[in-house]
This record gives structure tokens, C-alpha cells and sequence, in this order.
């Protein structure tokens, strides 16, 4: 999801755009909320004031006078457009963005990107900020105003539970639609999501989960009742255990909505005392039910990516970013004892002098010309090659499915480019360096290990050194 104001319209365009879009937003996801209302009471489902804090943080290019004026016109539009009196119409709309302002007042003032509301605790920061912040703020305010105008629909005999009304439906509302906002993905992050999707195989488990959360939901509208609110549980972690946080926010969304839709029914259905005794109880135990598989989502996707950042680093140079040994042996012989082409080749590659560059330049210099190095090889490798540093300064490569000619042509542009390309040190000083490199080229169907391939390629390497350095010999295999 991106949304462009470009640095060069004029700021009053960047007002006038952000108030179009904002206007119009909220105008839509207050119909939604004011068609949910029951006994002219307070609405099941209140999106608009969760969707213009999202949107704020989102695009913080829209957060400006005019963002905030097409907040206020789409607050008043739909509540007047609807039969709402105007100066009810009018607290309400203040209460609402209360509550915006002062849930976006704490995320900035305590520095919390919301890029960062999968990882750690940003966002229970995030939702505790919108609950106790914003929306007490936002009950507050209403509690002291709304009951004391005429044609009003909150009564002075019970402002506590009116307050628990508004302050829990407001945090039921904010868990459904602000994780939806934010995790909806960029659009190249949403092409590539749709890209990858058309092209792969879908397996039977993988639409288990959400099976299982459609039978739950269905169940829910079967057999209303205290107990239903936990139907969804078990199926909401499992979606949340295989499914990427995106996906489960919808799901999550869809879920919440319909169990909550189905209870309130059941309690409208029975009598009016028994829906506001409790209304807010249920609605504690939605927020709840939404809460944890966001979370369990959310710790479980970053032990995914920790476990792959710990994979990386066991199977990669720290300094290179090239397999280490042992990955790459356990790749290689992976290749050789699963390969379909008859044809591949092994090249050893080792940087000369690069003792006498340590001991002149020091360390630091020597690791910057390994880094460079390394970069200058991937840059001239297909992507299934498999490259690998084995030693101080030595790296080797296997090139699958190639012909002998084709891979020494690429060895020996890889010799030529090294030769060619300074190795900048800093800003004022850079240097050259070469490589010396040997080959072998295997072409039948049983080949030899790994190990007696990378010997023989070594042996090449080890004349290239004989012969002068900063050449290519092919071994005689």
C-alpha cells in the first residue's frame, strides 16, 4: 500500500489531497459503524476512529490541517446525513478525534515506528497507547458531554456502563482494523505475494486452518451463547501458527466480526437488559480473542526469522557473506548425489600476495579486499552457483551444468575484472589486487567426492602460482 504526495506540489494540493481522502474514508467507515448501531444506542462495530489512526501512521504525509479538517467533515457528514442532531453530532465528532489525537499524541511522543509492530512489543505499545490513551480519552470526554445534550442516546443514570460501552468497543474495534492497516503488505511486497502464489503448489494442510475457523464461525451462528465466544479459539492459533500476520488479521477480522454479530443477536433476542448487562463483558472477551493469536502470530513469526538469521550466520562467512566450508561441502555433495546434467566445474580461487597486503596495509585493509572480493565474484555467478570461502584467502566455486570453455571464460573474466577493479580503502586511497585460479571439469555421470574434485581444481591453482600468478589453468582431469 503506498500513497505518493510528491515533494513538489504545493502544500495547499497536499492539504486539499489530504483532505479529500480522509474525508471520504472516514465517511465510509462511519456508515459502516452507524448502520451497526442497536437500540439507537452506541455501534457494535466503530472502525472509523482505528482506521484514521492507522491511516496517520501509515502516511504521516496525510496528518496535516487538511487530513485532520476531512476527518472532522466525514465525522459530521455521516452522523448528519443519517438523521443525527447537530450538536450531538458535533460532541460526537470531538470525542472521536480525541481519541485519534491523543492515541497519535503518545505513539510520536514516545518515538514508536510503526513499521516495527511485528517485532517485540510495539505493538501491545501500540494497542496499550490506543486503549488506555486514546480511547479513555475518548469515553471520558463522552461521558461528561453526551448525556447532558438534548436527543441524546446515553443516559446520566448509568455513565459507568456507558463508559464501558465506549471505552471497550473502541479497543475491539482498534484490534480488528489497526493490525489490518498495518500489516497490509506495499504494493511490490503485495505483487510478489501474488506473483509467488500463482506459482507454487497449494497443499490440503495449508487451508486446514481456516477451514477449521469457517466451521467455528459457522457453529457460532448455530448455537449462540455465553460459551461461543470461544468456539474460534483453537482454529485462530492455529491459523496463527501457520499463516503470515497479514493473513491472520483478516482472518482474525472476519472471525470477530461474525461471533460478534451472532452474540449480539442472541442477547438483543432475549431481552434488552440482558444485551447491556452484558455487552461489555462480551466485548472484553472479543478483545481478548483477537489479542492472542496476534500475538502468538507475532512471537511466532520472529522465532521464524531469528531461526533464520541464526541458520544464515552458521552456514555463512561473518566477513564475505559466502558459504563457510562445511555448508558448502554439505551443498556440494547434496549437488552431486542428486544432479540431473552430467556436466559441472569446481574453480579455486586464491587472491595473490595477500599475506604481504596484511602485513603492509594491516588487517582492516585485508578485510575490506575480501569483502570486495567476494562481492566481485557473486556479481559474475548465476544465482544456483554455489560459492564458498574455505580459507584465509581462498574461495572456491561450483559452476552447475556448464560446458569447460563456457567456465573457463568465466574464470577468466573473473581474473580480468579482480585485475581491473580498485579496491577503494577509503576515500583517498585504493588499490589493486590479482588472482591466481585453477579449474577442473567433470563430465561423467558417477563423479568422484567433492573433496577429490576441489583437490584437483587445487593442484590447478597451485601451478596458476607456479606459473607467474594471476592466471587461469584448467586441471587435467
Amino acid at each position: 500500500m503506498k500513497l505518493h504526495l510528491n515533494g513538489l506540489t504545493p502544500p495547499s494540493t497536499h492539504q486539499s489531497y489530504s483532505f479529500a481522502i480522509i474525508a471520504v474514508v472516514i465517511f465510509v467507515f462511519c456508515l459502516v459503524g452507524i448502520f451497526s448501531r442497536p437500540l439507537t444506542y452506541l455501534a457494535i462495530f466503530w472502525p472509523a476512529n482505528a482506521v484514521l489512526l492507522a491511516l496517520f501512521l501509515r502516511f504521516p504525509q496525510l496528518s496535516n490541517t487538511g487530513g485532520w479538517l476531512g476527518a472532522f467533515t466525514g465525522y459530521m457528514l455521516a452522523d448528519l446525513l443519517t438523521g443525527n442532531f447537530l450538536q450531538l453530532t458535533t460532541i460526537l465528532t470531538f470525542a472521536n478525534l480525541i481519541n485519534t489525537a491523543v492515541s497519535l499524541f503518545f505513539i510520536r511522543y514516545f518515538h514508536i515506528n510503526y513499521l516495527n509492530y511485528n517485532k517485540g512489543f510495539t505493538f501491545l505499545t501500540m494497542f496499550a497507547i490506543f486503549a488506555v490513551g486514546g480511547c479513555l480519552a475518548g469515553a471520558t470526554f463522552a461521558i461528561f458531554t453526551v448525556p447532558y445534550v438534548s436527543n441524546t442516546f446515553m443516559s446520566t443514570d448509568r455513565l459507568w456502563i456507558d463508559f464501558g460501552m465506549w471505552w471497550v468497543t473502541e479497543i475491539v474495534n482498534c484490534l480488528i482494523m489497526l493490525p489490518l492497516i498495518l500489516a497490509f503488505p506495499q504494493l511490490k511486497e503485495l505483487k510478489q505475494i501474488i506473483h509467488n502464489r500463482r506459482h507454487r503448489d497449494y497443499h490440503f494442510n495449508e487451508i486446514l486452518p481456516v477451514m477449521s475457523v469457517g466451521l467455528c464461525v459457522i457453529l457460532t451462528a448455530v448455537s449462540p451463547g455465553p460459551g461461543a465466544i470461544l468456539y474460534p479459539l483453537a482454529a485462530l492459533i492455529w491459523a496463527a501458527l501457520t499463516y503470515q500476520l497479514f493473513t491472520l488479521t483478516i482472518i482474525n477480522a472476519v472471525v470477530i466480526l461474525a461471533t460478534y454479530y451472532n452474540l449480539n443477536h442472541f442477547y438483543l433476542a432475549d431481552s434488552t437488559n440482558a444485551y447491556l448487562s452484558t455487552a461489555i463483558s462480551v466485548r472484553i472477551g472479543l478483545a481478548m480473542l483477537i489479542l492472542a493469536p496476534i500475538i502468538l502470530c507475532i512471537i511466532s513469526r520472529n522465532r521464524h526469522e531469528l531461526y533464520k538469521e541464526v541458520l544464515y550466520l552458521a552456514n555463512h562467512d561473518s566477513l564475505t557473506h559466502a558459504m563457510n566450508r562445511r555448508f558448502f561441502f554439505e551443498q556440494g555433495e547434496l549437488y552431486l548425489k542428486n544432479r540431473t546434467e552430467t556436466t559441472f566445474s569446481i574453480i579455486m580461487l586464491d587472491i595473490d600476495h595477500f599475506k604481504k597486503l596484511n602485513d603492509q596495509y594491516g588487517h582492516y585493509v585485508g578485510d575490506v579486499v575480501l569483502q570486495q572480493f567476494a562481492n566481485t565474484i557473486r556479481k559474475n555467478l548465476r544465482e544456483e552457483d554455489l560459492f564458498a570461502r574455505i580459507g584465509g584467502e581462498e574461495f572456491v566455486i561450483l559452476l552447475r551444468n556448464i560446458q569447460a570453455d563456457e567456465a573457463q571464460k568465466i574464470a577468466e573474466r573473473i581474473r580480468n575484472i579482480v585485475e581491473t577493479t580498485p579496491i577503494q580503502i577509503d576515500q583517498d586511497n585504493e588499490l589493486y589486487i590479482t588472482v591466481s585460479i585453477g579449474i577442473t571439469h567433470e563430465t561423467l555421470p558417477d563423479a568422484p567426492s567433492l573433496q577429490f574434485l576441489i583437490n584437483q581444481a587445487d593442484q590447478a591453482l597451485y601451478q596458476a602460482k607456479q606459473l607467474g600468478r594471476n592466471q587461469v589453468i584448467l586441471a587435467n582431469c
